[in-house]
Formats: C-alpha cells, sequence, structure tokens
C-alpha cells in the first residue's frame, strides 16, 4: 500500500500531508494547470479582435466613456486590466472616459487602494481624459431606472449611467451562488445601491440558486439560478438608459457595452475575451468549465483548502469553497477538515480578525451564525426572509450544510476552538491526525480538494 505526499495551499504557504492510496476517492483536485498566455499579450490581443463588436477605439470616438474595473477584494489582475485599456482607448479622441471601481457593498475606503493610483498612471501615460470614482453604494445620488422581474429596484451609479460607451473589465470563475462571476456582476453588485443588492442577492436564499447553474450556460439544463438571472435582467436593464450629463434626465436611449473578460491566474491568462458581453457570457461558461469544473463521486471525508487570500483570510471568505467544493464532493453526515490560517488582516480588530472582512459583515454573517445554531433551518430560513440583510445568505448557506446535510465542518487554522465551535464548526489541531483517524476508521474514502475557492465540484449519483 503506497503513501504519498500532498500539498495544499495553506494562506500565503502550503502544508503538506502523508494519504494512504487506497484512502483516496480519487485523484486530488485542484484547478488544472494550463501553460497559459502572458496577460499583456492576452489583453492586447482580445482587444484587437473583439467578438461581435467593432474595437473599443472606434466605439469610443466622441463619445463619454465609463469603465468598470474590479475592486480589490476580488483577486484579479486589475493593474494589467486598467493598462491595456488605457492603450486601445488613448487613440479614441473620447470626450471623456471615466474609471469606477466596483466595490459593491464592499468598504470603499477600503478596497480600492491600489485601484486609484493605478488608474492615474495608466490613464495619465495614455493622455486621457479621465476622471476617477469610487463607487459608494449608500450615495444618495444613485439613479434609479426601474425593476427587474423579481421586484429589485436598480439603483446605480450615475458616472456609469453617463456613458455612451460602458466597459466592463471582468474576470470570470465559478461563484458559489451565481454559478459563475460573469460580466452581469459588475453592475449588481459592482455600482448599485444596497437596496439593490440586497433584493439581488435575497435571490440567494433559493435552492436554485449555487454553484454550476447561470442563465447564460450552454447547457439548457444548467440555465435555472434566480440569482444570476436577477443580475442579468438589471444589466440589461441599464443598456436602455442614459444619464444626460448637462441635465442630469434620464433619457431613453440605448448604448453600447463592451466586455473585456478572462480565465486568469497570477501569471498568465487561460483565455481572454473582447466585445459582446452577452456572446462572452455565455462562451465563459464552458471555459470555466473546461479549467476548473470537476466530476466527483461524493466521499464521507473531505480535506480542503480555499486557496490563498483573501479567502483564506477569514471563515467569511473561505465559506465559499463549501458550496463550491465540498458539497458536491461529500455524502449527507460526512465530515470537513478545512485548511485555512483565518488570519485576518492586521488593521482588524481582534473580535473580527479571521472571521470576517470587517465589523459589520461579522454581525450579520458569523454573529447570526452563532444566533441560529439552535434554531431549526425551518425558523432561520423564515428569519433570513422576513430580516433580509447582506452577508445573511452567507450564514444560511452554512447553516443548510450542518443542518440539511448534517456535516461536521472542523478548521485547521489561528482561530481558537472555542470560538469556531460558537459558530458550530469543529477544530482541528493536527492535520495529519486527522487524516489518520479517519483513515483507520475504514468506513468511507477522503476527496483531497485544493484552492477550493477556484474550482466548482459536481456531485455525481
Amino acid at each position: 500500500m503506497a503513501r504519498r505526499k500532498h500539498t495544499l495551499q495553506y494562506g500565503t504557504e502550503s502544508i503538506t500531508v502523508e494519504i494512504d492510496d487506497d484512502f483516496l476517492a480519487g485523484d486530488p483536485i485542484a484547478p488544472r494547470s494550463a501553460a497559459g498566455t502572458d496577460p499583456d499579450e492576452a489583453i492586447a490581443a482580445a482587444l484587437a479582435q473583439p467578438i461581435g463588436r467593432r474595437r473599443l477605439a472606434d466605439l469610443a470616438r466622441k463619445k463619454r466613456v465609463s469603465v468598470i474595473i474590479n475592486d480589490e477584494f476580488r483577486f484579479g489582475l486589475q493593474d494589467q486590466i486598467i493598462e491595456h485599456l488605457c492603450k486601445e482607448l488613448s487613440g479614441a479622441d473620447a470626450e471623456s472616459v471615466t474609471f469606477i471601481c466596483a466595490t459593491g457593498s464592499h468598504d470603499p475606503t477600503v478596497y480600492a487602494v491600489n485601484i486609484e493610483p493605478a488608474v492615474h498612471k495608466h490613464a495619465k501615460a495614455a493622455g486621457l481624459p479621465y476622471t476617477f470614482v469610487i463607487h459608494d453604494c449608500d450615495d444618495p445620488a444613485l439613479v434609479e431606472v426601474g425593476f427587474t422581474s423579481r421586484g429589485t429596484p436598480v439603483r446605480v451609479n450615475p458616472a456609469f449611467l453617463q456613458g455612451e460607451v460602458r466597459v466592463l473589465a471582468h474576470e470570470s470563475k465559478h461563484h458559489y451562488m451565481a454559478g459563475y462571476s460573469s460580466l452581469d456582476k459588475q453592475v449588481i453588485p459592482g455600482v448599485s445601491s444596497r437596496a439593490t443588492i440586497e433584493a439581488n442577492h435575497k435571490q440567494s436564499l433559493s435552492s436554485q440558486s449555487g454553484p454550476g447553474r447561470i442563465t447564460w450556460h450552454m447547457d439548457p439544463a444548467r440555465r435555472d439560478n434566480p440569482f444570476s438571472d436577477d443580475a442579468r435582467e438589471g444589466r440589461l436593464l441599464t443598456e436602455r438608459f442614459l444619464l444626460n450629463p448637462k441635465t442630469n434626465e434620464l433619457e431613453e436611449r440605448p448604448v453600447t457595452t463592451f466586455g473585456l473578460d478572462m480565465v486568469s491566474k497570477p501569471d498568465s491568462i487561460q483565455v481572454c475575451l473582447a466585445g459582446d458581453p452577452n456572446v462572452i457570457c455565455s462562451r465563459m461558461t464552458d471555459i470555466c468549465d473546461e479549467y476548473g469544473m470537476f466530476e466527483a463521486k461524493p466521499a464521507k471525508y473531505v480535506l480542503v483548502s480555499p486557496g490563498g487570500p483573501p479567502a483564506s483570510q477569514a471563515v467569511y471568505g473561505t465559506q465559499n469553497c463549501f458550496d463550491m467544493a465540498v458539497k458536491g464532493a461529500i455524502i449527507p453526515g460526512g465530515e470537513v477538515c478545512v485548511v485555512s490560517p483565518c488570519e485576518g488582516r492586521p488593521d482588524l480588530p481582534d473580535e473580527v480578525k479571521g472571521l470576517a472582512p470587517d465589523m459589520k459583515s461579522k454581525k450579520l454573517f458569523w454573529d447570526n451564525l452563532v444566533k441560529m445554531q439552535s434554531w431549526t433551518m425551518e425558523q432561520a430560513l423564515d428569519y433570513a426572509d422576513k430580516y433580509f440583510e447582506l452577508y445573511l445568505w452567507k450564514t444560511i448557506r452554512v447553516l443548510r450544510l450542518f443542518k440539511e446535510l448534517n456535516l461536521n465542518i472542523a478548521l485547521y487554522g489561528n482561530l481558537p476552538a472555542e470560538t469556531l465551535a460558537q459558530g458550530g464548526f469543529g477544530h482541528v489541531a493536527d492535520v495529519q491526525q486527522w487524516i489518520d483517524e479517519r483513515a483507520a476508521r475504514k468506513d468511507g474514502k477522503l476527496w483531497v480538494i485544493d484552492k477550493g475557492n477556484k474550482i466548482y465540484v459536481r456531485g455525481l449519483a
């Protein structure tokens, strides 16, 4: 019987364990590695050959352009994206270019720190007539354009609505609620009001809202997802309106939207597409599946790492891999060991550090999780439906794993056992010991999953 070493990411470092081959449910699961393309080459090539659109430089000529860029909560190649969009627009003779940092409901004072200097650097070098805006979901100046069919009020940043040409710069991946992180998310939640984000995110309470499903999917059987469909409607609704910057009046006038999307790694890009956002959203589902979807027969045990920061900094971010990777790989009543340091950002108070990225999300996610430990699932869902706020959906998704699937989820990291127990989690002091004890039981197999926040494990019957 062979006993081999297996390494998983542990924050910015790694952890290595030994596992007997006959205990494994299959080959360890991790994002598929591919050589990829140099980011500069990939982005430049995509912009030079857009799909279903003329080149952005041609579309932007003499027009007002608004460009949405991801904030820093979302890992990505923002600097290279900004640089190449600026180069593309440098010869467009645009009337104006407004860069908007899509913070969604994130703290605008925290998650645009490095985005702003990048915009200034590259826009000045390109000689653009530009402005930079950090989105604030609580800004009273946000403008309502209508409602989705599910009743979500679509209130968005006026700087975005002033763009006659609107650029959505994004990086695709599997998503634990929306199914896939798509260009739609740059509008909702990216540049939307808190009320818009809350109404949209309430759709996540539906059991149909989860990984592997999105309205844009190439497979018709995987299109039913009310969360992503609501965001799609919202984005398409905004394309019917233009905000006149001189009169500040909303005019029903179609605009042109241009997408730039990719599947990336820290140093390379697997695929990069530019052009018609609708075409890109559809194609990206297949691309994400090619690089990050795995099928697995559920086993009794799972050893999983969410990957590196920010996913590994707090339970709040680590939670994503529970739905993305663990749920499809484990049987009801199974046991999970999560290797995630949950060390928290150094600027956070001790009561928040390792649990959530800020005080508000800690109160709404973690404190509610603690409060609801003794509740039935029916009571928790009823409460969430009546008093829904942002981040409460994470509480509900964790409770479903505890109460509906009866999973035992334990964490190896910096959080003390007593703190984890309050939220219903176990504590692992020694990962190797956890593995060996369960292997000795001979009552089930183990899946090993690395970088679980970046993949989707689809369970097989």
